[in-house]
């Protein structure tokens, strides 16, 4: 049973704890309830024997009946004591399970508790990660629109460029041509 009671025993096992613990609760109440009737079946025995001694008269004949008699209310009184020591261990008992019992339906619904507010937060991380899901296709979109404007950009800087080097290769040729003709 040490497993069932350890702190790491799964919700399973403790309920499992309870249910054994019930058991053996219900258990030592029978027991009890056996206990008692054997008891109040010993006392009146045991009052019958007293009264017969205290109605019979001895004679000393009887005196051999009397010693037996004697002696079985002494082993009935015995008896009485054992069973009602018997029924306070079993008392005992029970109140040290109903405890732990209540012990365990507590630790039972903290990890009731307890995995109520895990699902909760396995809920909330899940739509954190759709959010950021959801923000990193954006960004994905974001920057292929970025990729796509700036390949046109580069593109119209290339013929740009081109013009540009084209404009100054004619003026080029052209001063050239100047130069040759004023020459």
């Amino acid at each position: 049973m040490p497993t069932i009671l350890a702190s790491n025993a799964t919700p399973c096992e403790k309920i499992y704890g309870d249910e054994i613990m019930l058991a053996e609760l219900q258990h030592l109440q029978t027991l009890i309830s056996r206990l008692t009737e054997q008891l109040q079946a010993k006392r009146l025995e045991n009052q019958h024997l007293q009264e017969e001694l205290a109605t019979s008269t001895v004679s000393p004949k009887d005196e051999q009946a009397r010693q037996a008699l004697l002696q079985q209310f002494e082993q009935l009184q015995s008896q009485c004591s054992q069973s009602e020591q018997n029924q306070l261990d079993l008392a005992n008992r029970h109140a040290e399970l109903e405890l732990t019992h209540e012990q365990l339906h507590n630790d039972h619904q903290a990890l009731i508790q307890q995995q109520s507010n895990t699902e909760q937060r396995i809920s909330t991380l899940e739509q954190e990660k759709l959010s950021l899901e959801n923000e990193a296709l954006q960004f994905a979109e974001t920057k292929s629109q970025l990729e796509a404007e700036r390949d046109t950009l580069m593109r119209k800087n290339d013929f740009a460029k081109q013009k540009v080097e084209a404009i100054i290769h004619r003026l080029s040729m052209l001063g050239q041509t100047s130069t040759e003709t004023s020459n």
